[in-house]
This record gives structure tokens, C-alpha cells and sequence, in this order.
């Protein structure tokens, strides 16, 4: 962001990391100054925060897929945010449904990843037979042996009765191999 003295426009990611907070106290002074100084650079900043909005207002609203921590699903949960949570076992299944009072969706999937670098997850549902989507390079913690995954709330909310499944494939250079699948039994609420 700086040479020898002088700043240079900071970079879109610097922005990104300065609203946030991730910036050391020096990178933060800096494109303080920086900012006081330059329109193009406050702009840029407005689209930050913009875009950071219309990401939180997303999730909120349930528009979202995402693939979450646990400590973000518990500071939701100590933020008053009514989460709904399903365990599932490895290779296991769960009969599931949603409350209009909830405000997320979480399903907790239970999987052996110690070893595992990569993972995707492929949806398949029984309305839509032969059809799939697949997220690619999702997080997971393998040391607690569990993926975290929130489906798009308002989507769920409007679904009839089905059954879907979730397949976990690891993939490294040598292909992908299924690490776990599981099947969710979705109960529509009475409408």
C-alpha cells in the first residue's frame, strides 16, 4: 500500500480487511489519512460497506446457502438469533422442518475428515430427480469431524415434503472419494 513514503491507493482486499478490522494499527492510520484525503478511495469504500450489507441482509433473509463455524452459529445464538439445529450422523438421516420463528437453519454432519484437504458437498432432492448442485471447496473442521451447513432459509420455508440428499466427497489430486451422505427428510409445515 506504501513505498518509501508514500500511499498508494489501497487495494480492494485492503479495503475489505480495513472494514473488517483486520488491518495492524499502522495499515489503519494510514488509510485513515489516506481516506480524508481521497474520493476515488472513499467511493471504493462506500461499495465495500454496500456490499457488506446486502451480504448480511442476504443471510439474514435466508437467501443464502453457507457453510458455517460453530462459534459463529453460537455468537448467533447468544446474539438472540433462534437457530434451529439437526444433528445428523455419519451416514445417517434426520426427519427435519422448519418453525416460522427460526431464524437459521443449521444441519450438523457428522464425518471422517482427519486427512482431508478439499471438500465438496453435492445436494440431489427427490422433487427434482436428476438434478444436482454441488458446492465446491466447502470449510469444514476436521478435527471435530463435522461440516456445519445452513440451507437458504426462505427456499425451505416454500418447499413441499421431500427427501434430500447430501453427498460429501473429498477430492485431491487423485479424484474424489465419498466421505459421507446424508439424508434429510424434509416435513413441510402445514400451511
Amino acid at each position: 500500500m506504501s513505498g518509501a513514503g508514500v500511499l498508494l491507493h489501497p487495494e480492494w482486499e485492503t479495503l475489505v480487511d480495513y472494514w473488517l478490522g483486520d488491518t495492524d494499527a499502522a495499515a489503519t492510520e494510514a488509510i485513515d489519512a489516506h481516506l480524508m484525503q481521497c474520493d476515488a478511495c472513499g467511493n471504493a469504500l462506500d461499495e465495500v460497506v454496500a456490499l457488506a450489507r446486502g451480504v448480511k441482509e442476504a443471510f439474514r433473509g435466508g437467501a443464502v446457502p453457507s457453510m458455517l463455524s460453530v462459534p459463529f452459529v453460537e455468537r448467533l445464538k447468544s446474539a438472540g438469533r433462534r437457530v434451529r439445529e439437526y444433528r445428523v450422523p455419519h451416514n445417517g438421516s434426520v426427519t427435519c422442518g422448519v418453525a416460522p420463528e427460526d431464524d437459521l437453519l443449521v444441519s450438523h454432519l457428522s464425518a471422517p475428515l482427519l486427512g482431508v484437504t478439499r471438500l465438496d458437498a453435492v445436494f440431489a432432492r427427490s422433487f427434482a430427480p436428476g438434478q444436482q448442485s454441488r458446492l465446491k471447496d466447502i470449510p469444514f473442521d476436521a478435527a471435530r469431524g463435522e461440516v456445519l451447513f445452513a440451507p437458504k432459509l426462505a427456499e425451505v420455508r416454500g418447499l413441499p415434503s421431500h427427501e434430500m440428499v447430501v453427498r460429501l466427497l473429498a477430492v485431491d489430486a487423485t479424484g474424489e472419494r465419498e466421505v459421507g451422505h446424508y439424508t434429510f427428510r424434509h416435513q413441510a409445515a402445514p400451511r
